[in-house]
């Protein structure tokens, strides 16, 4: 999808359903269930979004954050793939959303959340081999590092960083 100053209001739209959406996870404090319901699907749905491009022409500012549209394409497909995989544990990969899903993560794996690839290697095993610990750890990385760090860089100059001299002296 292309947003440009022909179409912004899709951009738009669909950045306020994100921060809805991270507004009921940050609510949680994490990836649990059910958190897309929230989510008006003619406005925004992961599949859609996460390709985005968007263009401003020459001394235009449309101030649509093309990360966080395709971040939040990420996450809300991971919010998606959760739901299955708490509903219906011992037999989520045999439901189609699970396959489309794990599929566009597949191709997106590396960027813009590096940790899909690390949760991907979880879900893509037989069911009954998936280290559940271990996936509620990567959810709770992907919650802290994009979903909370998000409005902490907003808020915090130098954030980023500072998380970084905190990990090293760990």
């Amino acid at each position: 999808m292309i947003i440009d100053n022909t179409n912004y209001e899709i951009g738009n739209k669909a950045t306020a359903n994100i921060l809805l959406l991270y507004y009921h996870i940050l609510n949680e404090k994490g990836i649990t269930h059910s958190q897309t319901v929230y989510i008006d699907e003619k406005e925004f749905n992961g599949f859609d979004f996460i390709d985005v491009q968007v263009i401003e022409q020459e001394k235009e500012c449309l101030e649509i954050d093309e990360r966080l549209l395709k971040e939040g394409s990420i996450i809300y497909l991971i919010c998606e793939l959760n739901d299955i995989v708490s509903e219906y544990e011992e037999d989520f990969h045999s439901k189609e959303l699970t396959k489309k899903i794990c599929k566009v993560l597949e191709t997106h794996k590396d960027y813009p959340i590096s940790e899909i690839s690390l949760l991907l290697e979880q879900i893509m095993v037989v069911e009954s081999e998936v280290d559940w610990s271990t996936y509620n750890k990567i959810l709770d990385i992907i919650y802290k590092k994009y979903i909370e760090g998000l409005f902490l860089r907003k808020i915090i100059p130098n954030y980023d960083k500072d998380v970084k001299l905190i990990k090293n002296d760990a």
